[in-house]
């Protein structure tokens, strides 16, 4: 029997999020393929899933979201001598930092093969030239490190070669996906609705971390301008994170307490998706956002903003009603015009599904990537193969 390939997932210490459930999907897919799997994490939650699906955890504290020059060089130090003592066949990095710190630990390590996964650039539609510029140039110079680079959309793969990042046979683009039992619900909505107090009323749910890209300020603000109409729809965020106490200080001074509830990190996506009428995503920037793939996975009518990778994933609104970023007024009349129209919601339910199951599948974006893996593993066997062989005495 042969040595089993080892491959190592790096995510740091961001918080969890959507790309933690495709790491982990992504681990489970290649230990089906006879790879051993370690995922280098700190987020506690991230560490009791990984333990819990069998998967190795590498518990090091090298990789920080802020950016602290001498902590972070400490960090490379400790993960380079990490990775030089371990045989990691593929060392695959995910998000901005460790897509830098690691990356170059593993080259400096001697890892044979390096692949880096863009979940969403630090370069986007919010960041000025300057900070646009800065970044690019640590992505240029990173990207020099990857043997691979994937996008998680094809608008990102277009935005990279625009700017330089890589190399057009270097970078390749492979949409998320999500498993359709994610977006099943266990129970019923009727106990959902009970358990959160919404009645019979027409049910708003947005889902994402509680941070600025996200835009949840508009969301509300859209609530404030529907709250005379009749009925006013009862709007469900469901997540945690950083801006949770700024939003409810937002709720507050608008006098929405009863009609915008903030729930928290919940695991159940599939049962808050059916107790909803309406998905709403006011994102002002996204990679490819799982909670638009889970929202149209579970046949639910979307209103969302018409950024580049929300265009892409709807048909440029085909499967979903675009609005512009940061506009209250807008999300307002799209969600009062949805409310007034079953026929409509219906209908963007059914192509939501439709698109989300043919080009946005689990398995799709798997295949994708154990491909991308035996290609980097044929390229080492090349490599080895074409190595001069020295012969005593000659």
């Amino acid at each position: 029997m042969g040595i089993r390939p080892k491959l190592l997932l790096i995510k740091g210490s961001a918080p969890f999020g959507g790309d933690c459930v495709l790491m982990l999907e992504l681990g489970r897919a290649a230990q089906e393929q006879g790879y051993d799997v370690d995922i280098l994490a700190t987020d506690p939650h991230f560490q009791e899933m990984i333990r819990s699906q069998g998967m190795g955890l590498v518990d090091l504290d090298v990789i920080r979201r802020s950016i602290r020059p001498l902590w972070d060089l400490r960090g490379l130090a400790r993960l380079t001598r990490f990775l030089a003592r371990s045989p990691y066949t593929i060392v695959h990095t995910h998000t901005t930092k460790p897509g830098i710190v690691g990356t170059l630990a593993a080259r400096r390590a001697g890892t044979p093969a390096v692949m880096h996964t863009v979940h969403l650039f630090p370069f986007h539609e919010e960041t000025g030239r300057v900070v646009t510029a800065a970044y690019v140039a640590a992505e240029r110079l990173a990207a020099r490190w990857c043997d691979r680079i994937v996008t998680v959309s094809e608008h990102q793969r277009d935005w990279a070669l625009r700017v330089g990042v890589g190399r057009p046979d270097q970078l390749v683009s492979i949409p998320n996906g999500v498993p359709i039992d994610r977006a099943k619900p266990r129970r019923s909505r009727a106990d959902i609705r009970a358990e959160l107090g919404l009645g019979d009323a027409f049910v708003i749910l947005s889902t994402g971390r509680l941070a600025e890209q996200k835009g949840y300020e508009y969301l509300i603000r859209a609530a404030a301008l529907l709250r005379d109409d009749q009925p006013a729809p009862q709007i469900v965020l469901a997540g945690g994170g950083p801006l949770r106490a700024k939003l409810e200080a937002l709720v507050s001074s608008l006098d929405l307490e009863e009609r915008v509830t903030l729930i928290g990190h919940r695991s159940d996506v599939g049962d808050l998706l059916a107790a909803s009428d309406l998905v709403v995503l006011p994102s002002l920037w996204e990679g490819l956002s799982i909670s638009l793939l889970e929202a149209m996975a579970a046949g639910k009518p979307v209103v969302t903003t018409a950024i580049g990778s929300n265009r892409e994933v709807t048909n440029d609104g085909e499967a979903a009603v675009l609005v512009p970023p940061k506009d209250a007024a807008s999300l307002a009349a799209a969600i009062r015009s949805l409310a007034a129209d079953e026929q409509h919601r219906q209908e963007l339910g059914r192509i939501g599904q439709l698109v989300q199951r043919e080009r946005y599948s689990l398995q799709r974006m798997l295949d994708a990537y154990m491909s991308e893996y035996d290609g980097l593993l044929r390229r080492q066997s090349v490599r080895a193969s074409a190595r001069p062989v020295h012969v005593e005495g000659t």
